[in-house]
C-alpha cells in the first residue's frame, strides 16, 4: 500500500522538480541520483525510500502527467454533458491553464536529451480521452471517427507544442480561444459519455 501522507508527497514533488530542472540543466541520460538530491537539498537515502532509480521516478512522473491532462480537460463536465462547440468559452477547459502552471515540465519537450515518449504523452493523453469519454457531432456524415479523433489529438497538440516553443507568447486563455475556433471548423457539438468518480 502506498503513502501518499502530505509529507510523502511534498518530498516526492520537491525531487521531481529538481528532477526536471537537472534534465533542463544536463539533459536526461546526465542526470544522477545525487543531481537530484544536492539540487532538491535531501540524502541519497531518502530519494531511495520512495524510487529503486532515476527511471522509477521518470515513470511516476509522466503517470502523473498523463492523468492530469486527461483530468484538466474533463474537469469541467459531469457524464452525459451535452455540450455545443459554439457555446465555448475560455473557461470550457483548464487543460492549457494546468500546461502553463506547470510549464517547466511541459518545456522538457524542447529538450534534445529529454524523457523517453515525452513527445508522445500530450498528445496520446488527448486522443485516449476523446476516444473513451467523447461522443462528437461533426456536423458532415461518414466520419470515421477514430482517425478524426487521432488527428484532433495531434493537432491540438501540435499547437500546443508550437506555443511552448514560443515561450507561452500568449495567455492560456488566448490559446484556448484559438482552439475552439479551430474546433468550431469541424464539430458542431458533444457528448460526455460517462466520467469516472
Amino acid at each position: 500500500m502506498k503513502n501518499n501522507s502530505p509529507q510523502v508527497l511534498r518530498t516526492k514533488n520537491f525531487l521531481k522538480k529538481a528532477f526536471i530542472e537537472m534534465v533542463h540543466k544536463k539533459g536526461f541520460s546526465n542526470v544522477t541520483v545525487t543531481d537530484i538530491v544536492e539540487t532538491a537539498q535531501y540524502n541519497r537515502t531518502t530519494f531511495y525510500v520512495y524510487y529503486q532509480n532515476i527511471y522509477e521516478l521518470v515513470e511516476e512522473l509522466m503517470d502523473e502527467m498523463f492523468e492530469a491532462i486527461q483530468y484538466y480537460s474533463m474537469s469541467k463536465y459531469q457524464s452525459d454533458s451535452r455540450v455545443k462547440v459554439n457555446e465555448l468559452t475560455t473557461n470550457s477547459f483548464e487543460l492549457l491553464y494546468y500546461i502553463y502552471d506547470h510549464r517547466d515540465y511541459f518545456k522538457l519537450m524542447l529538450v534534445e536529451n529529454t524523457l523517453p515518449s515525452i513527445h508522445q504523452q500530450l498528445p496520446e493523453a488527448i486522443f485516449n480521452l476523446l476516444k473513451k469519454k467523447f461522443d462528437i457531432h461533426y456536423g458532415v456524415s461518414l466520419v470515421d471517427d477514430h482517425s478524426q479523433k487521432r488527428y484532433m489529438a495531434y493537432g491540438t497538440a501540435g499547437l500546443i507544442t508550437d506555443w511552448i516553443a514560443k515561450d507561452f507568447d500568449v495567455t492560456p486563455g488566448e490559446m484556448t480561444e484559438r482552439l475552439i475556433r479551430i474546433l468550431n471548423t469541424f464539430a458542431q457539438g458533444f457528448v460526455i459519455k460517462e466520467i469516472d468518480t
